[in-house]
């Protein structure tokens, strides 16, 4: 176990060295802590580092504490996720043909509100009450019938929030505490109001050329769905009471761990991922917030836990949170190494600047040259756009050959036609763009 963690400890200071991870790594095996560490920055401004016990907003890791209070709540009685939801929201229209199962598993058919057009110029900037959020919402008709198919939805679990509330006589954030938080010790977790100042709490950042802040959220908004803020040592006090009865029963537990549609279960996707020539059952959840991402990964037949925390918009944190994993069970990884850049000319520069899309046209990228420094500018996550930094590290008359900042990726411009191809390595995926 100690080359274990000597090589765990190998990648993950690799990736803080080169920047490109900012946040918090912990790492558990049957209960024993390997790694648990801060990498980067919480606070540029002031110089603050990552620790164990920096605050992160986890974004929609949120969605498995909600189902938790909901099977609860089917435990003491009070509801059956077979209800339909009119019988707790009689107002809500199609209310008769939702289940709690339908909201639990993203296949009620509502639509979205995090996809809506002016959820990023508007709704999410302004202070909504829960029943005001919920309105925005709650007579669109249904994108398809209910249980048909998956379709992910954080209004569906806005709406469970509603039925926490309704039932419980208190304020989601209360039943948290009062149900899960306190009886876990878990200390430093809670739902983010964004205007109680938080101890330890980190900023949230995105990349435009360099790290900026992330666009403003009002966390009003988010409740259930993805707004609770926690701590990689908390996470894991949480992961651990998974594996008893100390909140909910065997019973709930595997109705919770069981995979429906697209293998998403009661706000944990459950997924067979084969690492080192074996499938391993891994039950996680991904989350993310304006400025913030992380992930849950849980390989429980192995009793492996790996959760990754990032205050910086983009980072890959599944993919960190895999490669942590795969050298965990022996399976070797590129680490990082140092950037070294080499020179190139203002002309060979100039060859390279454009517009570059896939073969089928459905994602592009631009490089850009300003003062000196060559940029890649590209989507990420929901479609958002990010520019950041490139550096030649490698040039021959056939290729060059960059680096990113800020992530783990690599550029190869091939040099043999007029025009240049571009190779671009986005985590494990190698894609082929030509220039526009």
């Amino acid at each position: 176990m100690k080359k274990i963690v000597g090589q765990l400890e190998e990648y993950s200071n690799a990736l803080d060295q080169n920047g490109y991870f900012n946040g918090s790594i912990l790492v558990g095996y049957k209960g024993e802590v390997l790694i648990c560490q801060g990498y980067g920055l919480a606070n540029v401004e002031n110089n603050v580092p990552n620790t164990p016990q920096t605050k992160y907003r986890i974004g929609s890791i949120t969605k498995g504490f909600t189902a938790t209070a909901i099977l609860q709540l089917q435990e003491q009685g009070v509801l059956s996720v077979q209800d339909t939801i009119d019988r707790y929201l009689p107002d809500f229209l199609n209310g008769k043909q939702i289940t709690i199962h339908h909201l639990l598993t993203h296949t009620s058919g509502i639509p979205d509100f995090t996809s809506f057009p002016d959820y990023w110029t508007r709704i999410m900037r302004l202070p909504s009450t829960l029943d005001q959020t919920i309105a925005l919402f709650k007579e669109l008709s249904l994108e398809f019938t209910p249980g048909e198919r998956f379709s992910y939805c954080s209004s569906s679990y806005l709406l469970l929030t509603k039925i926490i509330e309704q039932l419980s006589g208190q304020s989601y954030e209360e039943y948290l505490q009062q149900y899960i938080l306190q009886p876990l010790h878990m200390n430093n977790s809670g739902v983010d109001n964004g205007r109680t100042i938080l101890k330890h709490m980190a900023s949230g950042y995105t990349i435009w050329k360099e790290k900026i802040h992330s666009e403003f959220i009002d966390m009003s908004i988010p409740l259930g769905g993805y707004g609770l803020y926690s701590t990689v040592e908390d996470l894991y006090l949480w992961d651990q009471a998974l594996y008893t009865n100390q909140l909910i029963s065997d019973e709930s537990l595997c109705s919770m761990f069981s995979p429906y549609q697209q293998n998403y279960g009661y706000g944990w996707a459950i997924q067979q991922i084969e690492i080192g020539g074996k499938k391993r059952t891994c039950i996680s959840h991904y989350g993310d917030i304006n400025g913030f991402c992380g992930d849950i990964l849980r390989f429980v037949d192995d009793n492996l836990t790996v959760i990754v925390l990032s205050n910086l918009s983009f980072t890959p944190v599944t993919w960190i949170g895999k490669n942590i994993a795969k050298v965990f069970f022996g399976v070797p990884i590129k680490i990082p190494e140092a950037i070294r850049s080499v020179d190139l000319n203002e002309a060979t520069i100039h060859h390279l600047l454009g517009t570059y899309q896939t073969e089928n046209s459905n994602r592009e990228l631009q490089i850009t040259y300003e003062k000196g420094q060559l940029y890649l500018t590209t989507t990420k996550v929901h479609g958002a756009p990010c520019q950041y930094p490139i550096h030649p590290i490698f040039i021959t008359e056939k290729q060059i050959e960059f680096v990113t900042e800020y992530m783990d990726e690599s550029l190869i411009f091939e040099l043999t036609t007029n025009t240049p191809r571009l190779w671009y390595r986005e985590m494990d995926n190698l894609t082929l763009y030509l220039i526009k």
